[in-house]
């Protein structure tokens, strides 16, 4: 069975690379690899701590206008933790996320009520949006859980000259995706756009990154566009209005004790 997955993994990564070629891609430089590529965009989009407020709108037929959730995050990555506390809607004020690697809590303030998340729901939709569960709080990690390519440069890239990454997941990774593609400014090493595949090789949703601005030194992207593709109609924006890195975290954020209480920190 082993045997038959790596054939076909081989005929999706050919069927990708043949697409990207098509696209006239620049070879790779040499001494430049996937892997350090990918460790950059981690680093510039991450650190080993981030705190964020942001606010993100979501966009939907159903949705007699567009809906926005004001929200504070703390990231850990080394202790593999993270907390969201909800700023807004009032409706929603207060609720919180809590991960404490390998495990997952939702706050809800108007019920009182503390939940786990099991990993069967980390890719449900996070506060409605196109955003996922995993996504916001990072439980997969495309650094670890993938193997990463560099397939050329795309001189048009997504909006400047781009490297462009084929990450392929780990066999045994706990992860949804087939595969992803990533440009990554040339000159920055800022992200620009990811392109999510299944396992049929079916891209299902774009993530573009712009409003790039210079933060502690790094090329940071203030606004995030996830666009489900097989939802006509439906785009989830998150807008960065302040953004640190590796700051020392108090232990105490990452409590449950935190997540009721239901205010920020």
């Amino acid at each position: 069975m082993r045997i038959v997955v790596a054939v076909l993994w081989m005929l999706v990564g050919f069927a990708a690379s043949e697409a990207i070629a098509q696209e006239n891609l620049e070879p790779a430089p040499e001494g430049v690899t996937g892997r350090e590529i990918a460790e950059r965009v981690e680093d510039i989009f991450r650190g080993k701590t981030s705190y964020m407020e942001a606010t993100m709108t979501i966009t939907s037929p159903r949705l007699p206008e567009p809906r926005r959730v004001t929200f504070q995050a703390w990231d850990d990555r080394p202790e593999k933790r993270s907390f969201i506390r909800i700023l807004g809607p009032p409706k929603d004020k207060g609720m919180g996320f809590l991960k404490l690697h390998p495990n997952m809590w939702n706050y809800i303030p108007r019920v009182e009520r503390t939940l786990r998340i099991p990993p069967s729901m980390m890719l449900q939709s996070w506060m409605g949006s196109d955003f996922s569960n995993d996504d916001l709080v990072r439980e997969s990690s495309q650094l670890d859980d993938y193997d990463h390519e560099l397939l050329g440069i795309d001189p048009k890239g997504a909006s400047a000259r781009a490297y462009v990454l084929q990450y392929v997941p780990h066999e045994d990774a706990p992860v949804v995706w087939g595969k992803i593609l990533t440009w990554v400014d040339v000159e920055r090493s800022a992200p620009l756009r990811q392109d999510f595949f299944d396992e049929r090789g079916e891209k299902l949703r774009e993530m573009l990154f712009s409003e790039i601005r210079d933060v502690s030194g790094r090329p940071y992207p203030h606004q995030w566009s996830m666009i489900p593709l097989d939802k006509e109609g439906h785009e989830t924006r998150i807008e960065i209005h302040e953004i640190r890195f590796d700051e020392d975290f108090d232990d105490a954020i990452f409590t449950k004790r935190h997540l009721t209480r239901g205010g920020s920190r």
